[in-house]
């Protein structure tokens, strides 16, 4: 266990979870890992300026401070989750739906397979890692970003992906606290339904552009226009070419580039879901 006298930074309880709070750091998944070994389940780490935060691919960004919401949760997955390890970035992205929804009357989507948009721009991403002991899985971390003020990404210009924020959105976050705490309480109810199909029917509620073509960079680095369709129970996209054939991806990241109606395709008309 922890020490937590010797530790530099805060202690407090949320909705049930330790939370460390940190004035600085560079990154809250990082300070995560390092406990990994000495805590139970649903530990915190919050960070009120990350400096090193780290996305897909190994991309680093530094958090403007006091404009975004930036804490990492570990989680120790039980051995009837580790068959749905592939859900926990999207429990995250649930949570905050849920939300955003109740709290704020907030519609918000997830964009496959990390981010939380609303009117198509990034609001929140979510990097998930897991730690391994041995060939057994010691724990999983949601690193989880959400921007509270527009001058969280001060670089609109280099984003991959338009951005946006609550306040942009019309609402005031007075307490940085008050969110987490909801935030750490919508996850806890979100964890209980991961294997469920309750959980896979939500998903695909909340997937984003269903409707729309959008270049998709797959990992062996062809980009091709895919129209989303749905999510498979293992957390893999179906997705439709602009030939009519179906694809099922795993691993891919979208670009807001040419974003296309599947209505005015000139190779198909019908509904992506379809």
């Amino acid at each position: 266990m922890i020490n937590k006298s010797s530790q530099v930074g805060n202690w407090i309880n949320l909705a049930g979870y330790d939370v460390f709070v940190l004035e600085e750091t560079g990154s809250t998944n990082d300070d995560a890992k390092n406990y990994s070994g000495q805590i139970a389940d649903e530990f915190v780490v919050w960070a009120k300026h990350q400096t090193a935060g780290r996305g897909r691919e190994d991309r680093y960004w530094q958090a403007t401070e006091g404009c975004s919401l930036t804490f990492s949760v570990l989680l120790r997955p039980i051995e009837k989750e580790k068959e749905f390890l592939s859900r926990f970035t999207t429990l995250g992205a649930l949570a905050l739906t849920d939300l955003l929804s109740s709290a704020y009357a907030l519609d918000a989507e997830i964009k496959w397979p990390n981010d939380v948009l609303i009117r198509e721009k990034k609001v929140s991403g979510i990097l998930t890692e897991i730690t391994w002991r041995g060939s057994s899985i010691e724990s999983i971390i949601l690193g989880i970003g959400i921007n509270l003020k527009d001058r969280a990404f001060t670089n609109a210009g280099k984003l991959r992906f338009p951005a946006t924020s609550l306040e942009a959105e019309g609402i005031n976050i007075e307490s940085m606290q008050t969110l987490l705490e909801k935030l750490l309480a919508a996850l806890q109810l979100r964890r209980q339904q991961l294997g469920s199909a309750q959980f896979l029917d939500d998903w695909n509620q909340k997937l984003a552009f269903k409707d729309k073509f959008m270049p998709i960079k797959q990992y062996q680095g062809k980009t091709e226009m895919l129209c989303p369709g749905s999510i498979n129970p293992d957390g893999s996209l179906n997705a439709r070419d602009q030939a009519g054939n179906w694809r099922v991806v795993h691993s891919a990241e979208f670009s807001a580039s040419s974003i296309i109606s599947s209505s005015t395709s000139s190779s198909s008309t019908e509904d992506c879901s379809s």
